[in-house]
C-alpha cells in the first residue's frame, strides 16, 4: 500500500467513537508533525495551522469530523451482557452479529458480539416482523454473570464500543473495505492534501480541523469555528453512495465517478457561488466529481455558513457504499480525486475571489 493508504488504514481502524476521539487524534498528530502548529482543545478538537500561514489573510477552514457512529454501554445485565445506546444514526438492521470491541475500565479494547434473540425462540410474530430496535439487543462478552463481567472483564457504564472491523484495501480491483470512512476517509483527504502542499505559498492561509462529535449533532465544529474564524470553509465527508439502489437517471453520488459536491442537504444549502467555482475548477482541472441534491443528510457545513458573519461552505464527500453499518466499501480513485480537488482549490482561492462569493 501506498503512503495514502496506509494512512486511511491507521485511521480506519482506531477506535473513535463520538466523544472519544482520542486514538484518531494521536494517529493525526502523527502524520501532521511538521505540517505547522498542532493544536487540540478539550472537546478532541485537532487543529493544524500550516507553517506557511502569515497571519494577516483570509483562512481557509478545511474540515473533517473525526468521530464515528458507535455505541456507549448503559447498562449491566444479571446474565453478563451489556445494554447499550448508540452515539450517532446506526442503520440498525446491520447490528445483529456484529462483533464490536468494548473499552474496559483498563482502557483495554476488548471483543463482543451484538446479539438479539435468536430465531429458535422467537414468536411466529416475531418471526413474522424480524426488526429490532437498539434496545431489543445487548453486547454479549462472553461473561455469565454481572459481577465476572464487572469483576473479570472490567466493563464499567459510560464506555464505549465500536465495530472490530479491519481496514482491507483490494489494489488490484481498486476496493477498500473498513469502518469508519465516515469521516476517517475525510480525514485522510485533508492530511493528504495538507501534505501535497507543503512547502507551497498559498493566496490564503489555511487550518485544517478534524472536529469532533459530528455525529452527535456537530457539537466539535461548533466549537472549532469559533475557535479558527474562517473566511470560508471546504468541509470534507464520507457520504453515502446511492448506486447500488437508487433509478439509474437519479444517482448522484456512484463509487469511482468521484467526490460529491452536494447543493443542499436537509441542514444546509451550500453556498452556490463556492460549489459552482469548485465544479468549474474541477471540469478546467480534469478532475472528475459528482453533483448532487440531497434529500436527507446533514454536515459540519450547516454549522459553519451560518456561524460569525456566515462563511461560504461546500462539502466535498467521498462516495461510501453502506455508511453508518459496521462494514464500508470506498475506492482509492475517489480519495485521489478528493485530493486533487481539494488541493486546486487551496491553490486557486484568493481574497478577491472569496469575495466574490
Amino acid at each position: 500500500m501506498n503512503e495514502s493508504m496506509e494512512l486511511l488504514q491507521a485511521l480506519s481502524d482506531a477506535p473513535g467513537a463520538s466523544g472519544f476521539e482520542d486514538a484518531v487524534v494521536d494517529v493525526a498528530r502523527r502524520y501532521a508533525e511538521g505540517l505547522g502548529r498542532l493544536e487540540e482543545d478539550c472537546l478532541r478538537n485537532f487543529y493544524i495551522y500550516r507553517k506557511e500561514n502569515t497571519g494577516n489573510r483570509p483562512v481557509i477552514m478545511v474540515d473533517a469530523h473525526s468521530d464515528e457512529v458507535g455505541l456507549m454501554i448503559h447498562s449491566i445485565k444479571p446474565n453478563g451482557t451489556l445494554r447499550f445506546v448508540s452515539l450517532g444514526s446506526w442503520n440498525k438492521s446491520a447490528l445483529p452479529s456484529t462483533k464490536v470491541l468494548v473499552r474496559n475500565a483498563d482502557g483495554e479494547y476488548i471483543p463482543g458480539i451484538i446479539a438479539a434473540k435468536p430465531v429458535h425462540f422467537m414468536s411466529a410474530a416475531e418471526k413474522a416482523n424480524p426488526t429490532m430496535e437498539i434496545k431489543d439487543m445487548v453486547i454479549d462478552i462472553g461473561a455469565t454473570s454481572a459481577q465476572e463481567a464487572v469483576e473479570r472483564f472490567r466493563i464499567r457504564i459510560g464506555e464505549p464500543a465500536v465495530p472490530a472491523t479491519k481496514f482491507a484495501y483490494d489494489a488490484e480491483r481498486d476496493v477498500i473495505f473498513g469502518k469508519a470512512f465516515d469521516c476517517r476517509i475525510g480525514c485522510a483527504v485533508l492530511l493528504t492534501a495538507l501534505k501535497r502542499l507543503e512547502g507551497k505559498e498559498l493566496p490564503c492561509d489555511v487550518v485544517g480541523v478534524l472536529s469532533a462529535q459530528e455525529e452527535v449533532g456537530e457539537r466539535g465544529c461548533k466549537v472549532a469555528v469559533n475557535h479558527v474564524k474562517p473566511d470560508i470553509a471546504i468541509v470534507l465527508e464520507g457520504c453515502p453512495a446511492d448506486d447500488t439502489f437508487t433509478e439509474p437517471y437519479a444517482i448522484q453520488t456512484a463509487l469511482k465517478k468521484g467526490p460529491m459536491f452536494r447543493f443542499m442537504d436537509v441542514s444546509a444549502i451550500c453556498n452556490p457561488r463556492f460549489q459552482r467555482y469548485a465544479l468549474e475548477l474541477a471540469a478546467e482541472k480534469g478532475i472528475p466529481v459528482q453533483a448532487s441534491v440531497r434529500e436527507g443528510g446533514g454536515n459540519n457545513a450547516a454549522v459553519i455558513n451560518t456561524a460569525l458573519l456566515g462563511a461560504p461552505a461546500i462539502v466535498a464527500g467521498v462516495p461510501v457504499r453502506y455508511i453508518h453499518t459496521p462494514n464500508c466499501m470506498a475506492s482509492r480513485f475517489d480519495f485521489e480525486a478528493a485530493v486533487d480537488v481539494v488541493v486546486e482549490l487551496l491553490l486557486g482561492l484568493t481574497g478577491e475571489k472569496i469575495g466574490s462569493f
